[in-house]
């Protein structure tokens, strides 16, 4: 039986890896900072203060993992320095850490569509390879983390960077775009407050991104490289939220929120899925009519 830690398992994506990792058979261990309730899960304390080398060091002595499923970081934080020391700092001593052991795991990197940033049009489909002009920090501090990643690669480290796009499912952190729309119509709002709806995004199903995660993990000549976990279409936002306004009954206007607003973003951005067909991979396209009502009720889907 394999065996994986997974940091940030109790995150939106971190939660779909790790359901994906047990329906395949892996042994899961779930590292995380304070004690979770569901006893039916095996976990491992690191504690609450940031962790370091040493912390990463006794996790993988411990576990012994195959693989490490580093998912923990941040999309936001209070100040510049937060945001790389999170996202940055915790890939470097995790990556010290697995230097310096006998165990020497592989490591998947949770990358994110973000490192793009703004790209002209004839640099669509984003490539993995293509360029990356991020222009958020939490984009520069992604980017940032899978050069790191990569150069420990090529010091003879396995790893591999998932750079991931838009995942949509139940339980999305309510700052996303499509889960701060839901959340705003189960309020039973007269006013729904939004961004710019005229941008494309390329959206995937967390569950379909776990498992191309999970799957390309699962084949170590995989590792060394950046595999965009996209469905390569970008679908505009406008359609999404009108239909999720219908699901809800309720009569709503938009309003635009300037603090919604994005200067400098880009109007489409959607990513190649060439790399993923080369390791054998097809992607499933995100089912609104099934995902759109899970948000609303703010139930995850049942799947088989």
């Amino acid at each position: 039986m394999r065996r994986a830690l997974v940091t940030g398992a109790t995150g939106f994506v971190g939660r779909a890896v790790a359901a994906r990792l047990e329906a395949e058979g892996w042994q899961v261990v779930r590292a995380v900072r304070t004690p979770v309730s569901d006893r039916s899960t095996q976990t491992m304390m690191l504690g609450s203060a940031p962790w370091d080398q040493t912390a990463f060091a006794a996790a993988i002595e411990r576990v012994e993992p195959d693989t490490v499923f580093h998912l923990a970081g941040t999309t936001r934080a209070r100040s510049a320095a937060e945001m790389y020391s999170t996202n940055v700092g915790l890939a470097a001593s995790l990556l010290d850490a697995v230097l310096a052991s006998a165990v020497r795991p592989a490591v998947v990197l949770i990358g994110s569509a973000a490192e793009y940033g703004s790209l002209p049009p004839e640099c669509l489909p984003a490539q993995e390879d293509g360029p990356c002009r991020p222009i958020t920090d939490y984009g520069i501090s992604k980017f940032a983390q899978t050069l790191l990643g990569m150069a420990r690669a090529r010091t003879g480290v396995a790893v591999l960077v998932a750079r991931t796009f838009n995942p949509v499912g139940a339980g999305m952190p309510h700052h996303l775009a499509l889960a701060t729309f839901a959340e705003q119509l189960r309020r039973g709002t007269c006013r729904l407050l939004v961004g710019d709806l005229d941008v494309g995004r390329d959206f995937i199903d967390v569950a379909e991104a776990a498992r191309l995660i999970v799957s390309l993990a699962s084949d170590a000549q995989n590792y060394g490289r950046v595999y965009n976990i996209c469905s390569g279409t970008a679908v505009t936002l406008r359609p999404l939220v009108e239909e999720l306004i219908r699901l809800s009954g309720q009569a709503v206007r938009l309003i635009i929120d300037p603090d919604r607003l994005r200067p400098g973003e880009m109007r489409v951005l959607f990513g190649d899925t060439a790399r993923l067909r080369e390791a054998g991979l097809s992607v499933r396209p995100p089912d609104f009519t099934t995902l759109l009502p899970s948000l609303i009720a703010d139930q995850p889907i049942m799947r088989r």
